[in-house]
């Protein structure tokens, strides 16, 4: 069986994965999610969140599980996990993209958001000074529109400013090097 990290997007924290994990462990997997710096119930202030601050916590949890695992980054988690599997290529068997960015070394989520002329987020937007919040009456069109009211609003409720720093840093490409080439 396979062994999975679960990383989440903006505004979200380990808790969104919550009816996925016991389906995963239902079929055999062992798997595992993690609040990145300053979202869930992860204490950092927004502003001492990094780019490298998601790496490590994410090469962090990886440490705690069963060989190699493969990372699942889900929307702004495909920024994270990208720059994880940068840092330390051979910590991880593969990564899943679940409806995430796929930067490429030097580019940063911002520049890869402003392409995305279909999103509906930027309507929803509320600058902060170290971070962005989403106005909480958009969230049903933005995130949750194929959830039932009850789960959008049980959601809706646990959703946090995201750092706004990570999302304008670049991703670094430590070394060059393959995760294929180790498979």
């Amino acid at each position: 069986m396979a062994t999975f990290l679960l990383i989440h997007g903006s505004w979200h924290g380990a808790w969104c994965w919550e009816r996925v994990l016991p389906r995963l462990h239902e079929r055999g997997h062992e798997a595992l999610a993690v609040d990145l710096p300053a979202h869930g119930d992860d204490p950092t202030p927004a502003y001492r969140a990094t780019l490298g601050s998601y790496s490590r916590r994410i090469r962090e949890a990886a440490t705690a599980l069963e060989g190699r695992p493969i990372l699942v980054g889900h929307s702004m988690g495909g920024l994270a996990i990208t720059q994880a599997a940068a840092d330390d290529p051979r910590a991880f068997s593969a990564l899943v993209y679940l409806c995430a960015f796929v930067p490429l070394a030097g580019e940063a989520l911002a520049w890869l958001a402003l392409r995305d002329r279909e999103s509906l987020v930027p309507s929803g937007l509320r600058l902060r000074l170290s971070s962005f919040g989403i106005d909480p009456r958009r969230t049903g069109d933005i995130f949750y529109a194929g959830c039932s009211d009850a789960d959008a609003a049980w959601a809706t409720g646990r959703l946090r400013n995201d750092p706004a720093l990570p999302l304008l840093q670049r991703l670094r490409q430590r070394e060059q090097h393959s995760l294929a080439a180790d498979a």
